[in-house]
């Protein structure tokens, strides 16, 4: 075996079982926090300080003590996470402590669960550059292709979860195969450090000594780094609140971002020309294509792939800087990459917990292109901005404030009038750093001023927190909520049909006509409080408790729509996951059981799971139904819902409607599971529902906490349609 393919399979190796267990960990751990996008976001950041953590480590070790005095207790850092060897004993669903911070709450759970697995994968890349840097090998030259690897068998784990290991293995089995391969990694680190020998020492008394490197160049790293980083969240961000909220895509940017990564760092480094040369015209189309997402006028598809595209270039170019300014001294290897990791966690810090907090859109994107515009402004001369510069700036200001009004849908003409324009601005701008920065910086400065003139919406209330953006606008007589991209509920504004349910909540709507009948039942659960469109149905005998994960909802349910104040039944509210909260009931206390929770426009998983269906059984009285409120744009949950019933044995049907403009229904599907032979045929005979038909209908694996796959329910097609009706050269 050669000796550079064995320190290559460790980098590989480590890499990709540093983000396998990430997404695993994730995965297990979305249920306890309402399968919401802000857990990945999280334990984004978690991966980025522990990474933080590791480098520091790592260049501490090496500046004190050395690669060949370190290399001997390599191995024993490895053996330490044994004792707490991940999947060991996660904690359970009710464990999730809910007086702290979700924030605290996610970090808590996975600092004492990986913790110290991840603190010493993430140790790897840093010490095998640094130990081939003083070995005897041919390829010592240039240890950053390792890093490349390193990147590779990240970008590796990415990839093949979704489409291999989720497919085909539960939890259990993918953390059991996570163990197998953990211990083949011990074996290679073994047989690394009895084969390869360390010829040089690079010890150093001063621990923060810069050894030449300019301070400039530490700036460039930091902010290159932390702007990759953010511009990869952001662009989540815009999939998840902006474009379509499916967890499956919330992988794609991070893959982007680490491809780049490889690109660059490879052995050849592969940049071409247009990374650097033609990255104006990215920069500038960047800003506007983050305004073109806000209107909708393309399709999903290609606001996808342009989104993707225009990342990756983004991605390239930071990370060709990065790579252009590393130190040529070996020596200071470390302190480049500890460098680059605090950036990463920066950049991390702000996107995904600052922002929420202090922004309304998905400004971040922008953002993400100021600090690129601020690495480039450092180190460059003098230049005043002169009169040109200040007129170029201003017209594109102008022209973000003006487009939407001239062009209010698709039009080609108008897309060539505003690319062409920003082209010619920024090919000027460019030639001056600061003029360039100041661009971007008023454009992020009066982007709340322009978000309503490119949605077209006069927005009540605008809100924005971990859960997502929140928006309630007017028009038509009616006032509407809006989750991301998805309409929420609406209510009428006059007073004679205030009261009257709309949307998915329609008297018409297979939910309206079941909870219209009188018979229906005294107590109902609700999980999931929207506008709190249901509470029109209830009667003065009847009581509804609420389960609501966000408490914001409810100071729009309550202060911006009506349906509460005005329902004639008793209602209760109950804030925390329902999976938790649910818990706190009595037995057989509700008649009717709505799971109407959604995040963004797809129900969460965990709510579906055979685990969570067997724990809302036990507050369902003997006759009791639960309604599964299953809309959604790319994602089938009937089979889900059918084979999980099949597998507790419960009955099943669904029924859908078909939207009708004039009467404010949106088309719907709603699924009902119950015990109770008679109440299923009422849903079937009585109001038409349809049922499962043995032989004709084909049955999944039922989904539970530790197993489910998204990729078998989505529907390509409605990802495709738009393409088939898109009038691309539309004047």
């Amino acid at each position: 075996m050669r000796k550079i393919f064995l320190l290559n399979s460790i980098t590989f190796l480590s890499a990709f079982l540093l983000f396998q267990i990430e997404l695993i960990v994730s995965k297990i751990l979305l249920p306890d926090f309402g399968g919401s996008y802000f857990v990945w976001g999280a334990c984004v950041v978690f991966f980025q300080a522990i990474l933080f953590l590791g480098y520091f480590y790592s260049y501490a070790i090496l500046r004190k003590i050395g690669i060949e005095r370190y290399r001997k207790f390599y191995l024993g850092l490895f053996l330490l996470p044994l004792l707490c060897f991940p999947g060991s004993g996660f904690p359970e669903i009710n464990s999730v402590n809910l007086s702290i911070p979700l924030v605290a709450n996610v970090f808590w759970y996975l600092l004492w669960t990986i913790g110290a697995v991840f603190f010493v994968l993430s140790t790897t890349s840093v010490i095998l550059q640094s130990w081939l840097a003083d070995s005897d090998l041919a390829e010592k030259n240039n240890p950053y292709a390792l890093f490349a690897l390193s990147n590779l068998g990240s970008f590796a784990a990415l990839v093949t979860y979704p489409f291999l290991f989720e497919i085909f293995l539960d939890l259990d089995q993918q953390l059991l195969l996570w163990r197998v391969m953990y211990f083949l990694l011990l074996g290679l680190i073994v047989l690394a450090v009895s084969t390869i020998k360390v010829n040089s020492e690079n010890r150093v008394t001063k621990i923060w000594s810069m050894n030449g490197i300019l301070r400039q160049d530490c700036f460039k790293w930091l902010l290159f780094s932390a702007a990759g980083v953010i511009m990869f969240l952001s662009v989540t961000n815009m999939f998840t609140y902006e474009i379509a909220p499916i967890p499956l895509l919330w992988v794609v940017p991070l893959c982007i971002y680490l491809a780049s990564f490889v690109l660059n760092f490879k052995r050849k480094s592969w940049s071409p020309a247009w990374v650097v040369d033609k990255f104006y015209l990215t920069f500038a189309w960047s800003v506007v294509l983050f305004f073109i997402t806000l209107m909708r006028i393309l399709p999903l598809i290609m606001e996808l792939v342009i989104t993707c595209w225009f990342l990756f270039h983004t991605c390239m170019f930071c990370q060709y800087q990065l790579n252009k300014t590393k130190p040529a001294n070996l020596g200071n290897l470390p302190l480049f990459y500890l460098i680059v990791s605090l950036g990463g966690f920066i950049g991390g810090i702000f996107t995904t917990w600052v922002m929420p907090l202090i922004s309304v859109s998905i400004s971040e994107y922008l953002l993400g292109l100021a600090v690129i515009a601020l690495a480039l402004a450092i180190g460059t001369k003098y230049q005043r901005l002169g009169w040109r510069n200040i007129f170029l700036v201003a017209y594109v200001c102008i022209m973000l404030m003006a487009w939407p009004l001239f062009f209010k849908r698709y039009s080609l003409f108008g897309i060539i009038i505003i690319f062409l324009v920003f082209k010619i601005c920024y090919s000027h701008l460019i030639k001056n750093p600061r003029a360039f920065l100041l661009s971007i910086l008023l454009a992020l400065l009066i982007t709340p001023l322009m978000y309503s003139f490119w949605t077209k919406n006069n927005y009540l209330y605008k809100h924005r927190n971990y859960y997502g953006v929140y928006k309630v606008y007017g028009g038509n007589g009616k006032i509407m909520l809006i989750h991301g991209t998805t309409i929420h509920g609406a209510q009428f504004k006059d007073k004679e049909r205030e009261n009257q349910p709309l949307t998915y909540y329609h008297k018409l709507t297979p939910v309206g006509r079941l909870l219209s009948r009188p018979n229906v039942g005294k107590n109902i659960g609700v999980i999931g409080l929207g506008t709190g469109g249901l509470a029109a149905y209830a009667r003065d005998d009847q009581e509804i408790d609420y389960f609501e994960i966000d408490p914001d909802m409810y100071f729009i349910a309550q202060n911006l729509f009506t349906y509460i104040k005005h329902s004639r039944g008793k209602i209760n509210f109950i804030f925390g996951d329902a999976r938790i909260k649910i818990k706190e009931a009595k037995a057989a206390r509700y008649d009717i059981l709505v799971v109407d929770a959604f995040s963004g426009d797809a129900i969460p998983v965990h709510l579906l799971t055979t685990e969570a269906i067997n724990e809302y059984r036990k507050h369902l009285t003997e006759e009791g139904i639960i309604l599964f409120h299953i809309s959604n744009r790319y994602l089938n949950f009937i089979p889900v819902l059918f084979s999980n019933a099949n597998y507790l044995n419960a009955y099943a049907c669904y029924k859908s409607n078909r939207a009708i403009s004039r009467d404010d229904i949106f088309a719907t599907t709603w699924f009902a599971l119950s015990w109770d032979s008679g109440s299923f045929s009422k849903l079937v005979t009585e109001f038409k529902w349809s049922q499962y038909v043995p032989g004709k209908n084909r049955l999944i694996r039922p989904w539970t906490d530790k197993y489910s796959d998204m990729l078998l329910i989505m529907d390509l097609n409605n990802f495709l349609d738009p393409l088939k009706y898109f009038q691309p050269f539309y004047w």
